[in-house]
């Protein structure tokens, strides 16, 4: 936002809004990542260019899988089917990373909805103009009350000056197409300017049937509303209709191969399926006639699916008071429906099919806001402020009959309650988030600054049972904590060479995880459960040479409380569980980046991390039986290598990539007798610009291949205590290679 930034140096500092432009100033033009110059922490920016460089509709996290400790996975080509989707950084998952959108924030991308929502329906990737990572801890200003690890903040677009647009049209394997265009009005009276877009995009899966459907639309207006105040407005609509890829287990792609899926209408095999287990449980995997040679109820199902609705949208106000002193205040919204459907072969509708549709409703609507004021003080520049949010959570999970012939229940329903046959529960969360934060930058010299100040955050959770058959506390549990300090330092030795290092204390408020118990073992333990934390030591250097740019850094992480859920009585008794703090996790390593450029147009990125993660403890369950030996084993899910390597070539002609990355063995299991393996996944896109003024001017096609040489592996995977014989169904297989051109033309 350049009008914004000029009037605004000092919010600059820490504003979101500004990181693309920040990311193309002059002094790191050409580079394929931006890495973080003169920042205390460890931190890399991608820059538009580089998002757009990725294949049409992908999502923009997606484009982060080559930045140093970043384990990005997804069966899907586009990373935008949130189920099979996940990442996570320095050991840290997805849940435990913080996440916002031009401030506003996104909660922890979880899949169930309870804080926030995906970046992937928050904004349409083509307005998505920057996205910086902190590995090891955002900013004091961040939103978030889940970053235990790293930090990802997404920027948008601004509206342009010029009246003008863009429109994209892409087309790929398996029929994906996708469109996109954007209106922006130019100046209309006193810097006044605006855009609205709309984006669709038809996805059907590489394997099985079905596909991903997704409508959305975007529009931001930045209004000056005097030489010292902005006001910016956005907001954002999403529908989102996903059919999912099936969880699968190293033994089932054994016996069927990498592209085994649902059955999704073959209604005559899910019915037969579903019969003969009934007729037989015991015979299940070997006793029963199963038909098209399966062996296992659970080796297929007939279809499951995700549907997700989200309004949202924001309120800036940015002001200088004095030459000292600016503000910001920043109200936002957010209304999220979701369902996710699941075909149950376990038995049947009464009197219909002998299957029945389970379906898990989400329901989230939250509002809040983030403030903020900064006072320069000489060498001091002070920022103090606030984030404040009120959430309503619903979670339920009901059963939906079939009729015999499968025909009145729609792929894509959105259930209605009233036509449910059963429920398992219904659940209402208040959720009630504060946040306070105070920072003094420091430049005590030309050379050297200091950064150092605290957060206090408190989350009160209270959970409230409107039905349920299953065990399910009610009452209210709160995550405090009135001082989590950080501290940076960053010393430019010479204007080619600077030393940083920095320090950080978090911890992630609590979820609906401790209310699954009974009264009685909620009332008795939730009082003394505390929330898990981190401290984050990290250091390292920066190299800003004519031809190259670099980073290397160290970093050092106590992760502590760690929770899981666990009975709390002795093994030959019969308890409800309980969630517990199950010990401490220590984790260090490095990571290094750094982009060199090689000749005029062309330039090579790499990056790599060394991660060893390791649970300091054996898991003990609450009468102090050891249930795990789980002491020095590798923290599941973290490869402890990754490496990424890039080559770039544009002439602002003709550009084209081609990158490859690898993953080293990751550990799925908590006991790590059972992984998966290593493997590397390579990419090409190339593409060239028209320029002139003739009818071609401004068009550009670019044509993007994902896995370049069709590399059968494992991309998700969740985690179980062991799985020496393979039969854990937590896994995803990554999409094979795929092909997708794009015709983008801006007037």
């Amino acid at each position: 936002m350049a009008l914004l930034t000029a009037a605004l140096p000092a919010l600059a500092q820490s504003q979101e809004s500004t990181v693309a432009s920040d990311a193309s100033a002059d002094d790191t033009q050409g580079d394929i990542v931006v890495l973080g110059r003169g920042e205390t922490r460890q931190v890399q920016t991608l820059t538009k260019s580089d998002l757009d460089a990725q294949p049409p509709a992908a999502s923009p996290i997606k484009a982060l899988e080559k930045l140093p400790s970043v384990n990005f996975q997804s069966a899907d080509p586009l990373g935008v089917n949130e189920y099979s989707t996940s990442i996570s950084v320095r050991s840290f998952g997805q849940t435990q990373l913080g996440y916002t959108l031009d401030g506003m924030p996104l909660g922890n991308m979880s899949y169930g909805s309870f804080n926030g929502l995906h970046i992937s329906r928050a904004a349409i990737s083509e307005n998505v103009a920057g996205a910086e990572l902190a590995q090891g801890a955002g900013a004091l200003d961040t939103p978030a009350s889940s970053n235990l690890g790293g930090t990802i903040k997404f920027t948008t677009v601004d509206p342009s000056q010029t009246l003008g647009g863009e429109i994209d049209a892409g087309y790929g394997s398996q029929n994906t197409y996708r469109l996109f265009a954007r209106l922006d009005t130019g100046d209309l009276g006193d810097g006044t300017r605006a855009y609205i877009s709309g984006a669709h995009l038809d996805q059907p899966k590489w394997k099985g049937n079905g596909k991903t459907s997704s409508w959305q639309t975007n529009a931001k207006l930045i209004s000056p509303l005097g030489p010292d105040t902005t006001l910016t407005v956005y907001g954002a609509y999403s529908d989102l209709a996903t059919d999912d890829y099936m969880d699968v287990s190293r033994s089932i792609v054994d016996r069927y191969g990498w592209n085994w899926d649902y059955l999704r209408y073959d209604w005559a095999t899910a019915v037969a399926l579903a019969t003969a287990y009934q007729a037989n449980p015991s015979g299940d995997c070997g006793g029963n006639a199963y038909p098209l040679g399966i062996r296992c109820v659970d080796d297929t199902y007939y279809d499951g699916t995700t549907l997700r609705s989200d309004v949202l949208g924001y309120l800036r106000l940015e002001s200088r008071l004095s030459d000292k002193v600016q503000v910001r205040v920043q109200p936002y919204f957010h209304h999220n429906r979701g369902e996710g459907t699941w075909w149950y072969p376990y038995s049947g509708t009464p009197g219909g099919a002998p299957l029945f549709v389970r379906s898990s409703g989400y329901g989230l609507d939250r509002w809040g806001a983030t403030a903020a004021v900064t006072v320069e003080l000489g060498a001091h520049s002070i920022e103090a402020g606030g984030w404040l949010e009120r959430a309503d959570v619903m979670s339920r999970r009901l059963r939906y009959g079939i009729a015999a012939d499968g025909s009145n229940w729609g792929h894509r329903q959105w259930p209605r309650m009233s036509d449910a046959f059963g429920s398992y529960y219904d659940f209402r969360y208040d959720v009630r988030t504060n946040q306070g934060f105070l920072q003094d930058t420091w430049q005590v010299t030309d050379a050297l600054k200091v950064t150092a100040g605290f957060k206090a955050l408190d989350v009160d959770v209270r959970a409230r049972t409107i039905q349920t058959t299953i065990t399910q506390a009610q009452g209210k549990i709160e995550a405090r904590d009135l001082f989590l300090p950080q501290a940076g330092v960053n010393y430019m030795v010479t204007h080619d060479f600077e030393l940083f290092g920095s320090y950080a204390e978090n911890f992630s408020a609590f979820g609906s995880g401790p209310f699954s118990t009974d009264q009685a073992s909620f009332d008795a333990t939730s009082g003394d459960l505390k929330p898990e934390s981190s401290r984050t030591f990290e250091g390292g250097l920066r190299l800003h040479l004519p031809r190259f740019e670099g980073v290397l850094a160290g970093y050092h992480v106590k992760f502590r409380n760690r929770l899981a859920g666990f009975s709390p009585c002795s093994v030959i008794e019969t308890c409800a569980s309980i969630t517990s703090n199950v010990g401490s996790v220590t984790t260090y390593g490095i990571e290094a980046a750094g982009t060199w450029r090689l000749v005029r147009h062309l330039s090579l990125f790499g990056s790599y991390s060394y991660t060893n993660a390791q649970y300091d403890d054996d898991t003990v369950n609450g009468a102090g039986e050891v249930v795990l030996r789980t002491r020095d084993r590798q923290v599941v899910g973290v490869p402890r290598h990754i490496a990424n390597a890039e080559v770039a070539y544009d002439d602002g002609t003709v550009f084209g990539r081609v990158g490859a990355g690898y993953q080293s063995r990751r550990y799925y299991t908590f006991l790590n007798d059972a992984s998966i393996d290593g493997r590397i996944v390579a990419s090409l896109s190339l593409g060239v610009r028209f320029a002139g003024d003739g009818p071609l001017a401004g068009l550009e096609v670019q044509g993007n291949v994902t896995n370049l040489f069709d590399k059968n592996y494992f991309a998700t995977f969740g985690s179980t205590n062991s799985d020496v014989a393979g039969n854990y169904q937590g896994g995803m297989v990554g999409a094979p290679r795929q092909f997708f051109i794009t015709a983008r033309k801006r007037f």
